[in-house]
């Protein structure tokens, strides 16, 4: 499980109209700076826009909960695995 520490101090404060408007760079921001911001309703926080966490993957192929899995052996054993499949059961070269 990964913990998210948010900044709500430094958070950017809009409603909810202003933010449908700019949502993609809303959400760029988030991406790629790491900017969070607070979305009010009638002057009250009502939904909080964070930046994921991002976790680096083994290999850079592996994501999600498999990352942890991947190493260059097993993607080197798996290489051509489908085609000597075929060609184990159906005798005709890939």
């Amino acid at each position: 499980m990964t913990t998210l520490t948010v900044d709500l101090e430094g958070a950017a404060r809009m409603g909810i109209a202003e933010a449908k408007a700019h949502l993609s760079s809303i959400v760029e921001r988030a991406e790629k700076n790491g900017e969070a911001a607070i979305l009010e309703r009638y002057g009250r926080p009502a939904a909080l826009v964070v930046p994921l966490p991002r976790a680096e993957s083994a290999g850079g192929r592996a994501r999600g909960l498999l990352a942890e899995y991947a190493d260059e052996d097993a993607l080197g054993l798996e290489e051509g695995a489908f085609a000597r499949a075929m060609e184990a059961k159906h005798g005709i070269p890939a």
